[in-house]
């Protein structure tokens, strides 16, 4: 995908913490603590590229997405677009804000208001933001892009409600609706996760499709590591609200270092018809989020961990150009290992 040198996203240690309300049992208080979903997260995205974020369920992906288009608000760090925080946009100009920043979200039948025709809902999109000189020129704009995503003839469409399409057709509705403003910056949050499998390579394809003809960068969300690399320029893997891994796809797929990745891919089908690959055995669910220890997150589980591992949280150390692994015992001569889809 070519992107220009500058970053559209600049992520610098961004955290998400939440409360947690102090309890009693039998008459002994509980004290209060904070979840931390989101613990410390930094990347940059360039123009029309495309960064992976892969994990078990729960690890803090969907919460990161959320912060990343302002539906949450961070409790600390800097999120900046184009070098302006997106906390000041948000706040100066909501609608400039949300047409650089969009989102699609997992479950399309929920995305929609129930009462509205397709042809409202993405007509009025336009009317907000200020497109389009009158609803005959919007509504053939939407016309066009429906088509153009494969809902043809689109007047078998436009007057349709929700309920009356299917999660296939509902969702390529939801990712045209997002870029009907040619934004900058675009968060997908599992967005084919409960569509049916002979349909979700079309809305991948899709996707990555409108992403590169409008070099809009992307954070794609997702537990599924085959479609992950099909789509995605690099690829983070975060545990427990933290990225342990980042780097190129194939380089982090093929060779993982941190012993987290080794293991979420070894458990995952082969990528490759025929491949074979060691599965490795992680004991044990991830710890809570509340209160965390000094150490590394994933120290209880890890096949190779060492005392300095309980002692202090690992720093990034760079394995090979732009890879970077949170693990001080990692190996950078790691042999290659298949990967393909992983449940979480």
């Amino acid at each position: 995908m070519p992107h220009n040198n500058g970053p559209v996203v600049v992520v610098e240690d961004v955290k998400k913490h939440f409360k947690q309300r102090g309890s009693s049992f039998f008459g002994r208080a509980k004290k209060a603590g904070a979840i931390k979903s989101v613990d410390g997260v930094s990347f940059t995205l360039g123009q029309g590229e495309v960064l992976g974020v892969i994990g078990e369920s729960g690890c803090g992906k969907s919460t990161l997405g959320k912060l990343l288009v302002q539906l949450e608000s961070p409790t600390s760090g800097e999120i900046d677009i184009l070098g302006e925080s997106s906390r000041g946009m948000l706040k100066r100009s909501p609608l400039a804000f949300r047409r650089q920043a969009q989102i699609i979200f997992q479950n399309p039948f929920d995305t929609f208001d129930p009462r509205h025709t397709i042809a409202r809902i993405l007509t009025d999109t336009l009317r907000l933001h200020g497109v389009g000189g009158s609803h005959e020129e919007r509504l053939t704009l939407c016309g066009q892009r429906m088509e153009e995503a494969g809902l043809a003839p689109a007047r078998d469409y436009l007057y349709r409600f929700p309920h009356e399409l299917s999660g296939g057709q509902l969702q390529r509705i939801s990712i045209l609706r997002s870029m009907l403003l040619d934004p900058l910056f675009l968060v997908a949050d599992e967005p084919i996760s409960m569509l049916d499998v002979s349909i979700r390579a079309d809305i991948i394809n899709m996707l990555s499709e409108l992403c590169r003809s409008r070099n809009t960068a992307m954070v794609f969300i997702s537990h599924d590591i085959t479609t992950t690399r099909y789509i995605s320029d690099r690829v983070a893997v975060m545990y427990l609200g933290r990225f342990v891994e980042i780097g190129p796809t194939d380089e982090v797929l093929h060779r993982p270092q941190h012993p987290y990745t080794r293991a979420l891919i070894s458990n995952s089908a082969p990528l490759d018809a025929g491949g074979e690959q060691e599965i490795i055995r992680i004991d044990g669910e991830p710890p809570t989020p509340v209160n965390t220890g000094p150490g590394c997150y994933f120290y209880d589980r890890c096949y190779q961990r060492r005392e300095e591992c309980r002692l202090h949280y690992p720093a990034f150390r760079t394995v090979s150009p732009g890879h970077q692994v949170a693990c001080p015992y990692s190996s950078g001569d790691s042999e290659s290992v298949s990967v393909g889809s992983a449940g979480g």
